[in-house]
């Protein structure tokens, strides 16, 4: 490779290293500010975080009894409306076997009175 097409970006010089401790950035400050932390500082996060802990689980508990509550309550109305479904059902059985019974009553009741009127004809009895 010819020295026109090399990298025009500058190269560190082999065995030379950079000294970054001169650099005064106010990034690498709060980049490192946790590093700071003193072991007091740590001890009192730590149940702070276990608070938050407890209170995302205490809310995800919250929304699964919310959840279950909701479940529940769609199960009760299902059964609800199941049990108002059945009991048209019977009462439409219910109607149709009284139907069934005043029809053959009614037939039973023609027959006599038609069988009653074939004696009388027979019989040749003119009065009534």
């Amino acid at each position: 490779m010819s020295s026109q097409h090399q990298a025009k970006t500058p190269q560190p010089t082999p065995g030379h290293s950079c000294d970054y401790s001169q650099v005064a950035n106010d990034d690498l400050v709060i980049l490192t500010d946790n590093s700071m932390d003193t072991e007091h500082e740590k001890a009192a996060e730590k149940p702070r975080q276990r608070g938050r802990g407890e209170g995302v689980r205490m809310q995800g508990g919250m929304q699964g009894q919310r959840q279950r509550e909701e479940e529940e309550a769609q199960r009760k109305k299902a059964a609800e409306e199941e049990a108002v479904q059945q009991k048209a059902v019977a009462e439409q059985a219910e109607r149709e076997w009284q139907r069934a019974l005043e029809e053959r009553a009614q037939a039973r009741q023609d027959e006599t009175a038609q069988r009653s009127m074939a004696e009388y004809c027979e019989s040749g009895e003119t009065d009534l």
